[in-house]
């Protein structure tokens, strides 16, 4: 019993980091659309690769914040899905389909996370250099390292999910039958 207590007793603290992160993180984003919109050169200075003396319009501040924040969408995912998962662990349901399930939705999400980082500021390159002086508008495309690790937690959570449900699914099965 000692280790389901502790593992209830941990679950229970991510839990409530999984409600609090994806509380906060969409608070956070609002926040930068607004400065965006009311201070399009900070959106520039995250991007240095846009041409000096480009201008940027109070819409395309905006919109490049507001493109930000679809990159917040699939990480508020994996928090809830975490927090769903960290939930079931807390009340003492371990290795079950809903676990799995959510342990699946966790990876397919933190995978979602690593595509958008690679889509979005592209995205939001183009349109900040819509206005760049003749000459300065190039394409930049990236990966990170940080990518590369979201896309391979997400495959190892999402293989690991399948095969908890393959698992679950065949325990429940072994239950019916004795």
């Amino acid at each position: 019993m000692g280790k389901t207590d502790r593992i209830s007793r941990l679950s229970a603290g991510l839990y409530w980091a999984g409600t609090v992160l994806a509380c906060v993180l969409p608070l956070l984003v609002v926040l930068a659309i607004l400065r965006g919109w009311f201070d399009p050169a900070t959106v520039l200075a995250r991007f240095a690769q846009v041409p000096p003396g480009t201008r940027v319009t109070a819409f395309q501040g905006a919109l490049v914040a507001g493109l930000a924040a679809l990159s917040v969408a699939p990480m508020v995912a994996a928090f809830l899905a975490m927090r769903r998962l960290f939930g079931r662990y807390r009340v003492g349901e371990i290795l079950t389909d809903g676990c799995a399930a959510d342990t699946l939705r966790t990876g397919q999400a933190l995978f979602a996370v690593a595509a958008v980082t690679v889509i979005l500021p592209t995205v939001q390159f183009l349109v900040l250099s819509r206005n760049a002086p003749a000459g300065g508008r190039i394409l930049s495309i990236g990966v990170e390292g940080t990518t590369l690790g979201f896309l391979l937690s997400g495959a190892v959570l999402m293989t690991i999910g399948w095969v908890m449900r393959e698992e679950a699914r065949a325990a429940e099965e072994n239950r019916r039958i004795v």
